[in-house]
């Protein structure tokens, strides 16, 4: 059986189920949810493992990443091959202020004041790589 993630370089991880290319180590720092997007921009600029069509996950993707059990390595509901980040923000507003993120610990999204917590934010991107 073929493994559904495949680390391609350091620096990424494609997705073979959804065909997304993710970035495989979070954010170094963690932000408030909107300095993420000038991070996805950042990145961009930077052309991130050769790449300058990043963009900020939204919530169905980044739950899509999401796993059933509990990674043994990690400790998390994340493949082992994406580091031990917990929680990351998604690009997916939640009305007035708020924002979604995904806990990796837990295994689900939630949502929080925008301003109020400090989380990662891991880019994303479609096509191949």
């Amino acid at each position: 059986m073929e493994e559904r993630f495949e680390l391609k370089g350091t620096q990424v991880v494609l997705d073979r189920r959804t065909g997304l290319v993710w970035q495989r180590s979070a954010s170094q720092e963690r932000m408030v949810w909107k300095d993420g997007f000038a991070y996805v921009d950042t990145m961009n600029q930077c052309r991130f493992a050769g790449y300058d069509d990043w963009r900020y996950p939204s919530r169905d993707e980044l739950c899509s990443l999401i796993l059933r059990e509990e990674d043994r390595h990690s400790g998390l509901f994340v493949d082992s091959v994406f580091g031990k980040q917990r929680n990351c923000w998604t690009a997916t507003p939640a009305g007035h202020h708020r924002a979604i993120y995904v806990d990796f610990y837990y295994g689900d999204a939630y949502i929080i004041e925008e301003n109020y917590a400090n989380h990662f934010v891991r880019v994303v991107r479609t096509g191949q790589v």
